[in-house]
């Protein structure tokens, strides 16, 4: 399902744009990702602390794009996690 484009934001980083937004949760705030152009491929879910900042974002495209994430592609998202020690794939 992709990102509503009202509550969303977009970030333009290597050259692509990109689509993401934020919500709150028990644990902190959830972020998801998507390629601007192909709405319907695959997503990146990040779980982050409750301080987060917008540049975070792109430190999250990065780190997926090195980790498997296809964004142009369709197929199931890929959880991430931000800690302390830096960003984490969950299984």
């Amino acid at each position: 399902m992709s990102l509503p484009r009202k509550n969303s934001e977009i970030i333009c980083f290597c050259d692509l744009q990109y689509r993401w937004s934020k919500r709150s949760t028990d644990r902190g705030v959830e972020v998801r990702i998507e390629l601007n152009e192909t709405p319907d491929g695959q997503q990146i879910i990040a779980q982050c602390p409750r301080v987060f900042r917008p540049d975070m974002v792109e430190d999250i495209i990065e780190f997926g794009r090195e980790n498997g994430w296809k964004p142009e592609e369709k197929g199931e998202a890929i959880t991430v996690r931000l800690t302390k020690r830096g960003l984490g794939v969950i299984n």
